[in-house]
């Protein structure tokens, strides 16, 4: 009987056990869909960042063109400007001539009314000479003109008097004529004047409506900057929880597992191993990975990423110097150190093979050369042996 009841309690305790560490297994796993669910949410939230952003750029360039706009008014306001002053200018040339014109209309109107009164005098001694012809033709005479006209008709006048007449119509006439032009050349410059004052006050609008426009693309630049910065920092937030998931799971992710890339080009070497050595800097140390170098161009040469994965960071990093650290899934992440320079960005993600950084020798380093580590659940592992 005690037998049985100790079989029984056993096989309970087994039973228990078996449940606890179930539970506990569980608490710490991660399933595939919630994990892809973190990882959408991550992905959707950079792809609403990046659409922000984009609105951002698009709020930019209207902007840039409205100022350019109202460079471009202020500029023909400035030659509008400069066109009307050389108009009025032009106008009070105009004018000048014109009075100086009218000016020499009334010296000629009185060369031939002196001209005129001393014809009379002729024709008036004519007349007390008998020739009452002259007084016929004086008497029927309208204006100055008019006995310009008929001059022609009194054959006894003196041959210089009618020359001398004849001169002074034509002159009087050519006066006439040359007012008469400056009157429409300077009535021709008052309107292109008005013309360029409104053309001036088009333009005056025109830039005030271009400067409101800049203004309100960039307060709306501003404001979509805000609110992508925002995103942005929501996005990271996401792609640190998916991270973490992957951090607290243990490594229990059920991810497939397929085959790592290698980071660098295929002329790779190993100039230090994964273990124990004599660090130049430190002395003796625990390497905690791979330092790689080429066969030949190592400097600058990419570094590629070894799996698809989150850049959790692309920064300066201690003795790392330029430091990039992605995670891949399964529990494992990855550290690049001694970078050029980088081709990522922290929160963003990569896919296997893409380029994420350049070789050098930042940090502690003594030439040009990649420092390759990989962790398992916080813990590094020698690099050669994911392959």
């Amino acid at each position: 009987m005690k037998k049985g009841k100790r079989k029984n309690l056993l096989i309970v305790f087994t039973l228990m056990a078996a449940l606890i560490s179930a539970t506990f297994a569980y608490s710490f796993a991660v399933s595939q869909e919630e994990y892809d669910a973190a990882q959408k949410a991550a992905k959707e939230a950079k792809e609403a960042t990046e659409a922000k952003r984009k609105e951002a750029k698009e709020a930019a360039k209207k902007a840039a063109a409205a100022v350019e706009n109202f460079e471009a008014a202020e500029r023909e306001l400035d030659r509008i400007a400069a066109d009307i002053e050389a108009v009025k200018v032009e106008i009070a040339n105009k004018q000048a001539e014109i009075e100086n014109t009218k000016a020499d209309i009334a010296a000629k109107e009185a060369e031939i009314e002196e001209q005129n009164t001393a014809l009379n005098n002729r024709l008036t001694a004519m007349y007390k000479n008998g020739n009452t012809g002259f007084v016929d033709v004086i008497l029927n005479s309208e204006d100055v003109e008019d006995l310009l006209s008929n001059v022609g008709m009194v054959h006894k006048i003196l041959e210089s008097d009618q020359n001398l007449l004849k001169k002074l119509q034509n002159d009087y006439k050519e006066l006439k004529k040359l007012k008469a032009e400056l009157d429409a050349q300077e009535a021709a410059l008052v309107d292109q004047q008005i013309a360029l004052e409104g053309k001036e006050v088009e333009t005056e609008e025109l830039r005030k409506a271009y400067q409101a426009e800049a203004d309100k693309m960039h307060a709306l630049q501003a404001q979509k900057e805000a609110e992508a910065a925002e995103m942005a920092a929501d996005a990271l937030a996401k792609q640190l929880e998916a991270e973490r998931m992957i951090v607290d799971a243990g490594g229990q992710i059920n991810l497939a597992p397929g085959e790592y890339a290698w980071p660098t080009q295929s002329n790779w070497q190993l100039s230090d191993k994964y273990g124990w050595r004599r660090c130049p800097f430190h002395g003796k140390e625990f390497h905690n990975g791979l330092d790689i170098v080429l066969s030949s161009g190592t400097n600058g040469s990419p570094v590629y990423a070894i799996a698809d994965g989150y850049i959790t960071r692309a920064s300066w990093y201690g003795g790392y110097g330029n430091c990039i650290q992605y995670a891949i899934g399964n529990g494992y992440s990855v550290l690049c150190g001694h970078l050029r320079g980088y081709n990522c960005k922290a929160g963003q993600y990569v896919t296997k093979g893409s380029v994420i950084g350049y070789i050098g020798s930042t940090g502690a380093s003594t030439g040009p050369h990649l420092h390759f580590t990989v962790f398992q659940n916080g813990t590094t592992i020698n690099p050669l042996s994911l392959y």
